[in-house]
């Protein structure tokens, strides 16, 4: 043994594997050091791509944390015993050491009792956060499909993630209230560093036997989260990731977590008879201005339609949304962040995938607040930038009918493709047969999904079909293809000039877009 074996069980305790090093077992050492790594990285990526485990671990997420303090803490021991022993086996290894060396080896052992101890109290709110926001997917059965459904595909960080908010009117001690008074798809683009959120008025009826006939704030209390999911999903055409539910009470929790919002009311909001928790009402008066809300207040103001409609009420919801991710972008919540989640409790569910909440947190952190577009669902007949439902009031109540073509048309403009945008192909609209503007249409529709038109040109008689000349921008050929309706794809002929990558023939067999035959 060279050196000091109460030095080395020291450097063994500021880092495994150390001490070896310093005793000349440099191998030893190096494998001390690598081996806690590699399990490490190993359990982890097989609890991330296994659904079992990951169910099992967030089901069981403190006990898990404990065990593994506990491992960590043994193989630490163990290491610091080794580096004391030196080359020396059995119990001779411990005896005939000087007083300073026992002195060292009881102070590391003291410190690895402490640090572990304060390690796994700083651990056991954040396992409380997975097992309470992530309790859909720690509920979730072990092994088998019971529904029969295909788990959709995970997300991979490079196409569009969209989000359904849910906000749920839930009272104390009331358990028949469960339609949603809020609902929200919040989307990212990732490529292009992008987000957009879309309200869905909850007066909009659904009429789709075998799924949802009511009101669409009405799904969830049939089927909970996922049945609200699959409405809206089929509503607008889109494939939603996931879904975060959040009751009232949690949302007042959360703002106050961070200090409050800062909102910019552009209008008053005077609501004479606004609904309280005891099913009374108050009166709400709040100015115009930039202010800090806290809480209750901007609960209030999110929340208040008697002053105006469903649609200012949902313009004021995304208002409240986008103070709060900029208060969590702009604020140091890391720490804090468990006991906030502690304090909510379980009313914050999301069945998102744990494994993409990091890389969710980075890119969305990274998005400008003038990148984030806020749209609404509007009806026909007043002053709105655009129209997709009709009104319809009867003895049964008051509806909004959403025409679907309209509704997956704006859905369309809304959540494009990232990777169309980012790949920026050039596209030449070429008129071969349709009728006089028609490629000027649907040029301006393309443009609107984030399609690159460079040019619109008149030509020869031919069939409708997109046409590659850049084999590179194939991605964008084919997702042109799906959004025409399924137009064929092929390579465009030589000796055609043309400076665009794509060029897409319209002709006089030409049916419209995707969201047009839907109709």
């Amino acid at each position: 043994m060279n050196g000091s074996p109460g030095f080395a069980a020291i450097l063994s305790g500021l880092l495994p594997g150390l001490g070896q090093m310093y005793g000349g077992r440099w191998v030893r050492g190096i494998l001390m050091i690598l081996v806690p790594i590699f399990v490490v990285l190993l359990s982890g990526a097989f609890i991330a791509i296994a659904d079992p485990l990951t169910t099992l671990v967030l089901r069981n997420a403190p006990g898990f944390t404990f065990l593994v303090a506990g491992l960590f803490f043994i193989y630490h021991v163990y290491v610091v015993a080794d580096a004391f022993a030196g080359r020396l086996t059995g119990l001779g290894a411990f005896r005939g050491r000087r007083a300073f060396d026992y002195f060292a080896l009881g102070l590391v052992c003291v410190f690895l009792v402490t640090f572990y101890a304060a390690a796994y109290r700083g651990s056991a709110p954040w396992a409380g956060l997975a097992a309470k926001i992530f309790a859909p997917i720690a509920n979730a059965p072990l092994l088998g499909n019971p529904g029969g459904e295909t788990p959709p595909p995970a997300w991979t960080g490079n196409e569009r993630l969209n989000v359904l908010l849910l906000g749920i009117d839930s009272r104390p001690g009331d358990t028949t209230t469960q339609n949603t008074d809020t609902m929200i798809v919040l989307s990212l683009d990732p490529l292009n560093k992008t987000a957009a959120m879309l309200s869905i008025p909850r007066d909009v009826y659904i009429n789709r036997p075998g799924l949802l006939t009511d009101k669409i704030n009405a799904a969830y209390a049939f089927g909970g989260a996922d049945l609200a999911k699959r409405v809206v999903e089929d509503l607008l055409g889109i494939h939603i990731n996931s879904y975060a539910l959040v009751d009232f009470d949690a949302f007042t929790k959360i703002v106050n977590a961070v200090g409050g919002v800062i909102v910019d009311v552009q209008r008053p909001v005077r609501d004479e008879t606004y609904p309280t928790p005891d099913y009374g009402v108050e009166r709400l008066d709040i100015t115009t201005g930039p202010q800090l809300m806290d809480g209750a207040l901007a609960l209030r103001y999110a929340r208040s339609r008697h002053d105006s409609n469903d649609y200012s009420r949902a313009g004021r919801q995304q208002q409240v949304l986008s103070a709060l991710r900029q208060r969590l972008v702009d604020g140091d919540l890391f720490r804090s962040l468990p006991a906030i989640v502690d304090n909510v409790g379980s009313a914050v569910q999301t069945n998102f995938d744990p494994a993409n909440v990091l890389p969710l947190a980075r890119v969305g952190s990274g998005i400008d607040g003038n990148a984030i577009r806020s749209e609404v669902l509007y009806p026909c007949g007043g002053d709105y930038p655009h129209c997709e439902l009709n009104f319809s009031s009867s003895d049964a109540g008051f509806f909004l009918l959403p025409d679907a073509a309209k509704v997956r048309d704006l859905a369309a403009t809304i959540f494009y493709d990232p990777q169309v945008k980012a790949e920026g192909a050039s596209i030449e609209v070429r008129n071969t047969g349709g009728r006089a503007g028609l490629a000027q249409t649907v040029a301006d529709r393309l443009a609107e999904r984030s399609f690159t038109v460079s040019i619109v040109t008149n030509g020869s008689a031919g069939r409708s079909a997109v046409l590659v000349r850049n084999s590179a921008k194939r991605y964008t050929a084919n997702a042109l293809a799906q959004q025409l309706g399924g137009l064929p794809v092929d390579a465009f002929p030589s000796g055609d000039p043309t400076s665009a990558d794509i060029v897409v023939r319209v002709g006089s067999d030409w049916k419209g877009l995707a969201t047009d035959l839907g109709r």
